[in-house]
């Protein structure tokens, strides 16, 4: 992946946000020049020896009109679209799917995230989500049935740092996003 200015500095705000937010326990970020194997902690992600499996978290009560939503280990491919949570940002930042799609957000490196539901301007669906702090190779997925404009954020590092938006259907969205 080729690392642009705007990365470069995400990366380096995201470190200090990371290092308010977490207090001493941190886990340290792979140099570019070195490829390490990922480690995990208890905190961020599932046990490795145990097969992997759906944990439902904090979300709305899935019913047969809402969508439903799981944190699980990223394994093979998501039945839907990828969103990747890399450095402080969203990549895409701005996806576009049909109703029934479901989103898997997947963490690839050490700083833990989460997803939740957000609205920056008139354009958002209200919808309520709040995922689970996901860790290093984690995921966490929701189903979009409704057509929409669903804002969202990452609660530790904040919209204006990390955003995005799913719009889903025949929905339209030209805004501006806070952390564009």
């Amino acid at each position: 992946m080729r690392l642009t200015r705007r990365r470069a500095l995400a990366a380096v705000i995201g470190l200090g946000l990371l290092a308010g937010c977490t207090g001493g326990d941190q886990t340290e970020m792979p140099s570019e020049e070195t490829e390490s194997p990922p480690t995990e902690t208890a905190a961020s992600s599932p046990s490795s020896t145990a097969t992997p499996t759906p944990t439902p978290t904090a979300s709305p009560t899935p019913t047969s009109e809402s969508p439903g939503s799981t944190t699980e280990p990223a394994s093979g491919d998501a039945s839907g679209s990828l969103v990747v949570m890399e450095g402080v940002a969203f990549s895409p930042m701005r996806l576009s799917v049909e109703p029934g799609t479901t989103v898997a957000w997947e963490n690839g490196e050490a700083l833990q995230h989460n997803v939740r539901a957000a609205t920056f301007d008139d354009a958002a669906t209200d919808w309520s989500f709040q995922s689970e702090t996901v860790g290093r190779d984690g995921r966490v997925t929701y189903r979009f049935d409704d057509p929409g404009v669903y804002q969202y954020d990452c609660g530790i590092h904040g919209s204006t740092a990390m955003c995005g938006v799913v719009v889903v259907g025949d929905a339209s969205y030209d805004g501006t996003l806070p952390c564009e």
